[in-house]
């Protein structure tokens, strides 16, 4: 993450794990937007916040990816992890958060690529610090995922041209630093 970052994204955040580990890694970060579309999962992300010691900079809020009500360049990185694959119209969605990007932020979108195995997956998850319980989700959400071609098109339909993709075993990354 940038220095001069301050503001960030986490887009279907579930939990807020991940907003938590940045809110954590980067004491830059003045505000992490944690966003879900289940008021349960806002509720326990909230809740994590609190229990972090971190609520004063990790605001756990209810937002559809498809409805961002956030301001036009709100934001100095938008990211999500293993959400994308719930998104209804993922061409509508990453144009929405290219909107609430600032010029020069960062895009970063993780997703499952093809239908690994459940070994792939814990691997993986783990060495983000996941639990089993989560391996076992991702992996079992894992058989609506994305191929590669999928993802290539949908971001060739976005026209942003900023955005690449690269396939790691069994995930998709997918961003990049938008044009000024």
């Amino acid at each position: 993450m940038p220095e001069h970052a301050t503001t960030v994204l986490d887009i279907g955040g579930g939990d807020g794990r991940l907003a938590i580990a940045l809110a954590r890694q980067y004491p830059n970060l003045s505000t992490v937007v944690t966003a879900d579309v289940s008021q349960d999962m806002v509720k326990r992300a909230q809740q994590r916040a609190r229990t972090s010691g971190l609520a004063d900079r990790v605001h756990a809020e209810v937002a559809d990816v498809h409805l961002l009500k956030y301001r036009d360049a709100r934001f100095d990185a938008v990211v999500s992890f293993a959400s994308m694959h719930h998104w209804r119209n993922p061409v509508e969605a990453f144009r929405g958060l290219d909107r609430v990007l600032k010029p020069g932020g960062i895009l970063a979108v993780l997703d499952g690529c093809g239908r690994p195995s459940f070994g792939c997956v814990r691997a993986f998850v783990a060495g983000f610090g996941g639990s089993l319980w989560a391996s076992i989700v991702y992996w079992v959400g894992s058989k609506d995922v994305f191929t590669y071609e999928d993802v290539a098109d949908i971001v060739s339909r976005t026209g942003r041209k900023y955005i690449s993709i690269r396939c790691e075993g069994p995930v998709v990354r997918i961003g990049g630093v938008k044009d000024v």
